[in-house]
C-alpha cells in the first residue's frame, strides 16, 4: 500500500495496475476478500468443508438475502430442506433464528448453523445428524431450554 503512494513513476505504474485489476470482477473479489476478511477461515472442528468459513449471501426464494437476516446479531439455523426436527431444535435456543426455504443456489447444502458473526459452525449436505447439530448448537449458543416469552 505504501509502495503505490510514493510520488514516483514506478509507484504510479503500480497504482495503475492495481486500479485496473480492481476494476475486474475477479480483482475486486480478491481485494474485498483481503481487506474485509471474506476469505478468513477458522478451525471450528467440523467435518463439512464450509465449517469455519463466512456464510455465502444466499438469496432465498422470496428474494431475501442471508446478509439481510443477520443484521440483528442472532445466530441462524438455515434449513434448505424444511426439516421439522431442525425447526424444533432451533426453537430451543433464544439467540438462534430458524430460516427455511429454498435458495437460488444452495451449494449442495441441506442445512447450516451460522454463528452471529456470520461464520458457519456446522453444515450438512444431506439428512442432518441430530447429535452433531445438537452439539454444535450447544457449543455456540449454550444449553438448550425453553425460550422465555
Amino acid at each position: 500500500q505504501v509502495a503505490i503512494m510514493k510520488p514516483d513513476p514506478t509507484a504510479r505504474a503500480l497504482n495503475a495496475i492495481v486500479r485496473d485489476l480492481m476494476n475486474t470482477r475477479d480483482g475486486a473479489t480478491y481485494f474485498a476478500g483481503r481487506v474485509w476478511g471474506v476469505h478468513t477461515h477458522y478451525d471450528l472442528g467440523g467435518d463439512h468443508p464450509l465449517v469455519g468459513h463466512s456464510v455465502p449471501n444466499f438469496e432465498l426464494e422470496d428474494g431475501t438475502k442471508i446478509g439481510e437476516l443477520m443484521h440483528d446479531g442472532q445466530g441462524m439455523l438455515l434449513d434448505f430442506d424444511r426439516n421439522a426436527s431442525l425447526k424444533s431444535l432451533a426453537s430451543e435456543y433464544g439467540e438462534m433464528k430458524y430460516v427455511s426455504g429454498a435458495a437460488k443456489e444452495e451449494l449442495g447444502l441441506s442445512a447450516a448453523l451460522i454463528r452471529p458473526d456470520g461464520f458457519i459452525a456446522w453444515a450438512c449436505d444431506s439428512k442432518p445428524d441430530e447429535q452433531s447439530i445438537g452439539q454444535a448448537a450447544t457449543q455456540w449458543f449454550g444449553r438448550s431450554g425453553p425460550v422465555p416469552m
